[in-house]
């Protein structure tokens, strides 16, 4: 069960950048992935829990547009299961909002190294992506077996992303 550190605090919905990050047994936390909410100006405003919140639930599956000559998964369904990936591997995740600037993101990847990301960009890798040369694969497998598909992808990818971690106990 994932922690929500400081959920109030700030009070929400806040923009800003948050991070997730794996922990277990006094260990060195393990940073899985940071993002940023409330950059853009909208009538609603979301928040770094909000999003913490889509992640959780790993809502949407893909979101790639109808045009679109590929498909991939969302970063909310690879975030989700990341978190799902470390659980299950005795680790507590934790989400902390961590600055009030959505505009900082690219910094605290840099300085925090998320697993996922690419540390120049903060886009999520693509060996996480899971991109498939078709049309709607992904939207094609909103299914219980697509997305175990999808999750054991991802998986793999992170099995091979964590090798080298002595904080993992493999």
């Amino acid at each position: 069960m994932a922690i929500l550190e400081n959920p109030n605090s700030p009070s929400q919905p806040k923009a800003g950048v948050y991070g997730w990050y794996a922990q277990k047994d006094g260990q060195e936390s393990i940073a899985i992935y940071v993002g940023k909410a409330g950059e853009k100006k909208c009538l609603l405003p979301t928040g770094t829990l909000f999003r913490a919140i889509g992640e959780l639930h790993r809502v949407p599956f893909t979101s790639n547009e109808q045009q679109s000559l590929y498909s991939s998964l969302d970063t909310n369904f690879i975030v989700g299961t990341a978190l799902r990936y470390f659980e299950a591997r005795g680790f507590v995740c934790v989400w902390k909002h961590i600055d009030d600037d959505p505009k900082q993101e690219k910094y605290w990847v840099g300085k925090q190294k998320p697993i996922l990301q690419d540390l120049k960009t903060a886009d999520i890798k693509p060996e996480f992506r899971m991109r498939r040369n078709e049309v709607g694969y992904w939207k094609a497998r909103k299914t219980d077996s697509g997305v175990a598909e999808a999750e054991k992808c991802v998986f793999s990818a992170l099995d091979a992303a964590t090798a080298g971690l002595k904080t993992l106990g493999m």
